[in-house]
């Protein structure tokens, strides 16, 4: 059973103009999310994804459908029931949401004052959260003499103070540099591996999914269009929305301005050889055009890795007779995907 349900959930908000349909959030979604995974919710801006993962920790209560925490309908509890569910909820936000006038020490211990944890309890497990994210010796400093990474591992300190099971991550290296996002997400990596959590992130970067993710879904106007193992989604993506975000990071078929700009660099016959999990060695397909007598340059793509697996996407310029590109073409067909593009005119 997946520790996390979502089935048929809808969230609508009222019209701010009176006799207009309501506006509709999240769009009848269904999603599986078991234990230990790190799940990537992925779209653009308006696409729903932080509305879904307010549903998720009942922040907000959904129009219709079901939200199960570990096979209890979330949806169907009372208040009281609610804040014992959101306590085994941990959330890290892209802002960071620290209290100023509280020192490091002081909101990752806020949590714990809340659930009126006994002090000596809070103060042993405050100082074994800052040591886990690499922040003791800043135990009494103020959010506004942190970096924003450093403000990022407080956020998920305190996320942690509570022993959650999962961790909801909105958008939380939006803010950070390339170099410091590398590093809280290592730091989400070793809290899903180290303490078990089960982790969701919300995100608009597919880079973000690819380094971290297990499984990810791409919304798009408040519906999962495509769902899937990262790896799966990013070597074949079959939707609009998502080919869009893997095109952000993976170079695919080359297309409109791309493809021009090619065909005017390179006059001879341009075809895209896609490559998946090693299946086929690149080398074979070498070994082919090299038999046909072709000249062969690779003119645009490569290759990429996620989780110890390959795929890829080769555009090659094949210089030769017609006749013998077809007949190599033919080969290749046999063991991976190809597309034509054609010569210039």
């Amino acid at each position: 059973m997946a520790l996390i349900e979502l089935r048929d959930v809808v969230k609508e908000y009222p019209s701010p103009k009176r006799g207009e349909p309501a506006m509709r959030a999240v769009d009848g979604v269904s999603i599986d999310i078991d234990a230990g995974d790190i799940f990537g919710i992925i779209g653009y801006s308006g696409a729903g994804k932080s509305t879904l993962v307010r549903l998720v920790n009942a922040l907000e209560p959904v129009t219709s459908g079901s939200v199960s925490i570990d096979g209890t309908d979330i949806t169907t509890l009372g208040e009281s029931a609610l804040r014992g569910v959101r306590q085994g909820i941990g959330m890290v936000f892209q802002q960071f949401n620290l209290f100023n006038s509280r020192t490091v020490a002081g909101n990752v211990e806020y949590p714990l004052v809340i659930a009126k944890t006994p002090r000596a309890e809070r103060q042993r497990r405050v100082a074994e959260l800052l040591e886990f994210v690499g922040l003791a010796d800043k135990a009494r400093a103020y959010p506004d003499q942190l970096s924003g990474g450093q403000k990022q591992r407080v956020g998920i300190a305190r996320a942690l103070a509570t022993n959650p099971r999962i961790l909801l991550a909105d958008e939380s290296t939006s803010a950070l540099d390339p170099q410091t996002t590398a590093d809280v997400l290592e730091l989400l990596r070793r809290a899903n591996e180290e303490l078990g959590l089960t982790i969701i992130v919300i995100t608009h970067e597919m880079d973000v999914v690819k380094t971290i993710c297990s499984h990810v879904a791409v919304m798009e106007r408040g519906r999962v269009v495509e769902r899937g193992e990262v790896f799966d989604v990013f070597a074949t993506p079959t939707t609009s929305a998502a080919k869009r975000f893997v095109s952000t990071i993976v170079q695919g078929v080359p297309a409109d301005a791309e493809l021009e700009e090619l065909r005017r660099r390179h006059p001879g016959r341009l075809v895209t050889v896609s490559l998946a999990d090693g299946s086929v060695p690149q080398a074979e397909i070498f070994r082919i055009l090299g038999d046909a007598g072709l000249g062969v340059h690779v003119v645009y793509g490569g290759m990429n890795e996620i989780g110890g697996r390959s795929f890829g996407h080769l555009t090659l310029e094949l210089a030769g007779s017609s006749t013998a590109v077809d007949a190599a073409l033919l080969r290749i067909r046999d063991i991976a995907p190809v597309t034509d593009l054609g010569a210039a005119a």
